[in-house]
C-alpha cells in the first residue's frame, strides 16, 4: 500500500493541497466542518506528515532509523560503528532509539518512523517481541526495514545473523579437543531465538561427542542479576567442571567475576570460552578464547542490506544472511591430559 499524499487527499476530498495542509494544521481561516472532514479521510488513508518533506520539500527524508534493545559496553558500540560507516557514506543520516527490551516501545518507536516519513529501519528485537505484525504499518508505508542480531526463529522478514548454532558448537568441540569432559554452558533468555540456537548448537556438540563427555549442565537465566549465586551452587557440586562456555560478553565477564570471587584460577582451576565481539576478552587476564561475532561486521551487512533494498537490489536471495564466526585461541582454555 502506496503512501498517501497530500495530492491523494486533495483529489478524494476536492479540496486544494494548501486547504487540506491547513486544515490540518488547524489553521483558524478553515471552518470546522472542514478540518473534521480532512482529519477523518487523514486517519483512514493512514496519512501522516512527511516532515522531511514539510520542512525541506525533498521527495526522501535521507533518514534511517536504528532499532535495538538495549546499549551495553560490549556488542553495540561496535554494531552502531559498523551501521554508521555505510549509511553516511551512503548521503543518509542515522537515528538510533532503545526499546529498553519492551514491545510496547518497540510498536511506538515504529509508529514514529513511520510519521517522520524514514526511508528504511534496522530493528533488533526486544525481549518481549513475539510477533511482526508491528511491522505492517512500514509495509503499507512502503518503508523497507531489515532485522539484525535478535529476530523471531521462524520469520520471513529480511534479517542478518550470525550462525548462532555453529557458535556454540565450535566452542564445545575446542573445549573437547583439549580433554574437557565435564563442561557448563551459560546462556541467556531461552525464549530468545539467539539464545535458543546457540544452545542447539551447544546441545548437538554435547551429543556429537557424547563418548568424550563425562557430565555437561545448562544455566539459561533472563537476566544476569541472579548468575552469581546459581553459578556458584554449580561450581561447587558434584559434577567438577573443567570448563565453562559463556554465550555472550555480558555473560562472561558475571562469571569471571563469580570465579575471582570465590578464589577460583583460569584456567589452572577451571577453563573458559565464550562467543564475543572481540574487545573484552583481550581486557581479561588470562586473556579469554572466544569465538568472535562481530558487531562491526553485523552492523556492515545490515545497513548495506538495507541500502540494497532502498536501491531496489538485493544482497542475497534468501531473506536470512548468516554471518560466519571464527575461533580465536587466547589463554584461558588449558589443555588437559
Amino acid at each position: 500500500m502506496k503512501r498517501t499524499t497530500l495530492k491523494d487527499l486533495s483529489k478524494m476530498l476536492n479540496l486544494s493541497t494548501s486547504t487540506i495542509s491547513r486544515a490540518l494544521n488547524d489553521h483558524p481561516d478553515i471552518s470546522i466542518e472542514t478540518k473534521n472532514k480532512v482529519r477523518e479521510a487523514a486517519n483512514l488513508f493512514k496519512y501522516s506528515t512527511n516532515l522531511h518533506a514539510k520542512h525541506f520539500r525533498n521527495q526522501n527524508s535521507e533518514l534511517i532509523a536504528l532499532i535495538v534493545p538495549e546499549i551495553n559496553m560490549f556488542y553495540y558500540p561496535k554494531l552502531i560503528q559498523g551501521i554508521t560507516e555505510k549509511i553516511e557514506n551512503a548521503g543518509y543520516s542515522l537515528f538510533i532509539f532503545l526499546s529498553n527490551e519492551s514491545f510496547e516501545r518497540e510498536k511506538e518507536i515504529i509508529q514514529h518512523c513511520q510519521k517522520w516519513a524514514v526511508e528504511g529501519v534496522l530493528i533488533s528485537l526486544s525481549k518481549e517481541t513475539s510477533t511482526l505484525d508491528h511491522l505492517k504499518v512500514l509495509d503499507e508505508s512502503e518503508i523497507q526495514y531489515v532485522l539484525l542480531d535478535k529476530i523471531l526463529e521462524n520469520d520471513k522478514a529480511q534479517s542478518v545473523v550470525i550462525d548462532n548454532h555453529d557458535a556454540s558448537y565450535k566452542a564445545v568441540k575446542f573445549l573437547v579437543e583439549n580433554g574437557h569432559q565435564s563442561i557448563l554452558g551459560i546462556f541467556g533468555d531461552p525464549n530468545l531465538s539467539i539464545t535458543s540456537e546457540r544452545i542447539k548448537g551447544f546441545s548437538k556438540a554435547i551429543s556429537d561427542f557424547g563418548e568424550r563427555i563425562i557430565h555437561s549442565t545448562k544455566i539459561a537465566m533472563n537476566s544476569c542479576e541472579n548468575l552469581e549465586s546459581e553459578l556458584t551452587k554449580h561450581l561447587f557440586s558434584d559434577a567438577r567442571y573443567t570448563a565453562i562456555f559463556t554465550m555472550t560478553d555480558d555473560h562472561l565477564s558475571h562469571t569471571l567475576f563469580t570465579l575471582n570471587k570465590q578464589g577460583i584460577q583460569v584456567p589452572d582451576d577451571i577453563s573458559i570460552i565464550s562467543i564475543s565481539d572481540g574487545i573484552y576478552p583481550y581486557l581479561m587476564y588470562p586473556q579469554v578464547c572466544f569465538i568472535k561475532d562481530s558487531g562491526l561486521r553485523m552492523g556492515q551487512m545490515a545497513a548495506q542490506t538495507l541500502l540494497n533494498k532502498l536501491d531496489g537490489r538485493s544482497i542475497d536471495d534468501a531473506h536470512r544472511i548468516t554471518l560466519s564466526t571464527e575461533l580465536i585461541v587466547l589463554d584461558s582454555v588449558k589443555m588437559i591430559k
